[in-house]
């Protein structure tokens, strides 16, 4: 887990405003997501769970606690059905909760 401080927040919003996050981990890992969640309750630190950052805006005077951004990525198809004849074959996918919206869709 690389723990990060007082990192900007407005570029990783759409509204491009908002001050820094006093903590700030990326995990790129599940075992990186559990590792910054037992450190914000260890060090009783509010947590906030950034998304996209899309509808959000965050308050000049930033965030007091730890961010954490998911950026779990990839894209794995884990299986197919076949469907009523004439019918689209069904695709299954198992997608990372950081990969972006539009790759999983050109993907």
């Amino acid at each position: 887990m690389n723990l990060l401080e007082d990192i900007p927040l407005a570029p990783l919003t759409t509204f491009k405003v908002g001050g820094p996050a006093r903590y700030f981990v990326a995990a790129i890992s599940e075992n990186e997501v559990i590792s910054a969640v037992k450190h914000a309750n260890s060090h009783q630190l509010p947590l906030f769970v950034l998304g996209g950052g899309s509808n959000l805006v965050v308050a000049d005077a930033g965030w007091p606690g730890m961010v954490l951004k998911i950026d779990i990525r990839g894209i794995k198809e884990i299986g197919t059905a076949a469907r009523p004849r004439g019918a689209d074959e069904k695709r299954e996918f198992q997608v990372g909760a950081g990969e972006e919206w539009d790759a999983f869709v050109a993907h």
